[in-house]
């Protein structure tokens, strides 16, 4: 199982013009929606819903003790608020998704990352992704076929329709139930020892710690992780060692 992001790819910096595009996109389908054209202006929009994310960061982001996710509708429903705007819940729905896909555009995957993940499918491993992100299960599958490796996936766990955020275990637990094993058969790789080495060990899995894109502070963390590479390509020698270790009891 893998992490998306700074696992299976790079989120670079963008120019900020497809978030412009978004919440322009957003007041026009909000103007034709409610058949007024009084609204605040796409700036306005994209601030109050910022606003909104960093206002809860510290409750719902940052806290280690406070692991539920609630549906990304609710910071643009804040913002909107904020700005006198009551929009119904089908419209809250229709218009949150596109504000939290424009990181489609900003994807960068690694040379050799793709031969590496389609190099274990070819072995015969099941697999599948859990990921924290503000981004409906929609656009995770679009930025997986984007590499053309959703159809490699057996299950995809997408912490904002799932209500809670790794490192809690429930979502672990669905990925486990998606590709039909039993934790200790599992490996789970990614790049953060709190969210990923910790929330998968939790779960009862093996858990491997990549420095592919982001290399984050690990010594004296714990739950400490089975194996540290810096490739995925390094992965069926990581395993192979775990199977054996596992073997040996």
């Amino acid at each position: 199982m893998f992490d998306l992001g700074h696992t299976l790819w790079d989120i670079l910096p963008g120019d900020g013009a497809a978030l412009d595009r978004a919440y322009a996109n957003m007041r026009a389908t909000l103007v034709a929606r409610l058949g007024r054209d009084d609204l605040p202006d796409a700036a306005a929009l994209r601030e109050a819903v910022r606003q909104a994310l960093h206002e809860a960061g510290e409750t719902y982001f940052l806290d280690p003790a406070r692991l539920e996710q609630p549906p990304s509708s609710l910071w643009v429903d804040r913002g909107c608020r904020a700005l006198g705007l009551r929009l119904d819940a089908a419209l809250l729905d229709e218009v949150t998704p596109p504000l939290f896909a424009t990181e489609i555009d900003s994807l960068a995957c690694a040379d050799g990352t793709l031969d590496a993940v389609r190099g274990l499918a070819d072995r015969g491993y099941a697999l599948a992704c859990v990921t924290n992100t503000l981004a409906d299960a929609a656009t995770i599958r679009a930025m997986l076929r984007r590499y053309e490796i959703e159809g490699l996936m057996r299950s995809v766990v997408v912490s904002s329709e799932e209500g809670w955020r790794k490192p809690h275990r429930s979502l672990f637990e669905k990925a486990l139930r998606g590709l039909s094993v039993a934790p200790r058969e599992a490996v789970f790789v990614g790049d953060s020892p709190a969210h990923d080495i910790a929330g998968a060990k939790a779960a009862g899995m093996h858990a491997v710690l990549t420095q592919q894109y982001a290399a984050r502070p690990y010594a004296g963390f714990e739950p400490a992780p089975d194996a540290v590479i810096a490739h995925l390509r390094e992965l069926p020698r990581v395993i192979a060692a775990i199977d054996g270790r596992d073997q040996r009891g």
